[in-house]
């Protein structure tokens, strides 16, 4: 007697199959959250040279023009810039700089503001200005630019400062004969992050450490630009 064949019924997964897919989704899982840490790092260390470069500049620049230079600093915008001045510098303290963030005193601004307003509270004027050409107008590159894409001040850490920098201005100062404050710089990215860059004080030379380093003692000032990443 001839027999129909009987339907075919939908099985489930074997437990062999359910692991297969996972462990396959588990790859590709991984594989994509490498590869995003990978360009998100590869942004951090950009971002970390591009912070060298404009510190190497501001030494130089301070070094050959006999000017005293800045690196400025920026958190809520996070951008950097690089200004100068001709005119005597002496660093604010931290009163000063908690009423005018990320500011320079002019002595004789301050000397003059005192006599002719002795009752008032003074705040002095920064002698800072934008780097200019030869014809006086205004470099664009070296006004505020931001320090990378997806990239955040994390903390500034200079000598002027009694606590690290997290919010407000902030800068780095190179002088006139070829000196500048030991600094730090920290950068991180959506991750949390962090990759320093620390400036000499003797030579502006400078080191990147992909970690939030934070100096404790004096270091030597051997080699040029260091990477520790």
């Amino acid at each position: 007697m001839f027999q129909l064949p009987q339907p075919r019924t939908n099985r489930g997964f074997t437990l062999i199959e359910v692991i297969l897919v996972v462990a396959i989704m588990a790859i590709v899982i991984s594989g994509a959250t490498f590869g995003l840490g990978a360009i998100t790092r590869t942004r951090l260390r950009s971002s970390a040279f591009k912070v060298t470069s404009a510190a190497r500049f501001a030494y130089n620049r301070a070094l050959t023009q006999g000017t005293t230079t800045r690196l400025r600093f920026d958190f809520e915008k996070n951008t950097m810039a690089i200004e100068e001045t001709d005119r005597p510098v002496t660093l604010a303290t931290d009163e000063q700089l908690e009423a005018d963030p990320g500011q320079a005193v002019d002595p004789w601004d301050l000397a003059r503001a005192r006599i002719e307003h002795p009752l008032d509270s003074v705040k002095p004027r920064s002698p800072f200005q934008p780097i200019t050409n030869p014809s006086g107008k205004v470099v664009e590159r070296y006004t505020a630019q931001p320090v990378g894409d997806g990239i955040s001040i994390h903390a500034l850490i200079t000598p002027h400062e009694a606590d690290s920098r997290t919010d407000g201005e902030g800068s780095v100062y190179f002088f006139p004969g070829g000196l500048t404050e030991h600094a730090v710089i920290q950068l991180t990215d959506s991750s949390e992050t962090i990759y320093s860059v620390e400036i000499h004080p003797l030579t502006g030379n400078v080191r990147i450490h992909n970690f939030g380093y934070e100096p404790l003692d004096e270091l030597d000032d051997e080699g040029d630009v260091e990477d520790s990443i």
